[in-house]
């Protein structure tokens, strides 16, 4: 990095800029650092996929080894048994 030699006055007047800019040219950072963007609303749960969670959860719990894929397709059938 380069050494840069000035006098006080040249310091205070520079830095007197600084201030005076409030950030707003000089100091600037990437565009949209500052304001992060709005996440995106989330979809709302349907019917289904809120039961399909609840019986896994509860087909995990009576069968932990079993693999998630033969799990699924138990919950899978459970579900629809429970919303007929």
């Amino acid at each position: 990095m380069p050494t840069v030699t000035m006098t006080i006055e040249e310091y205070e007047a520079l830095m007197d800029l600084v201030r005076s800019a409030n950030g707003s040219s000089l100091m600037t950072s990437a565009p949209g650092a500052e304001m992060p963007e709005p996440k995106p609303k989330k979809r709302k749960k349907s019917k289904y996929s809120r039961e399909l969670g609840r019986q896994l959860k509860i087909l995990k719990k009576k069968h932990p080894r079993t693999r998630v894929t033969n799990l699924m397709k138990r919950a899978h059938r459970a579900t629809k048994k429970a919303l007929k």
